[in-house]
């Protein structure tokens, strides 16, 4: 019998360390999203700048040009 409960402890505790495995992965995939997310829109940002600095840089050059 002690060998029957002592199998099942050991199962559950495997278990137990299995699922905690499965839930890091989850986490570190969340987190790895969130970054790329991030970096993305970090992205996003700077190209939309440049593109305003373009703009605001050709519209002082028709500006110098019609004077």
């Amino acid at each position: 019998m002690n060998m029957i409960v002592s199998a099942k402890d050991h199962q559950a505790a495997e278990a137990n360390k299995n699922a905690a495995i499965l839930l890091e992965e989850l986490n570190l995939e969340r987190e790895r999203e969130e970054t790329k997310k991030a970096a993305a829109a970090r992205k996003r940002d700077r190209k939309k700048l440049k593109k305003k600095e373009r703009a605001d840089r050709d519209k002082d050059t028709a500006d110098d040009t019609a004077e």
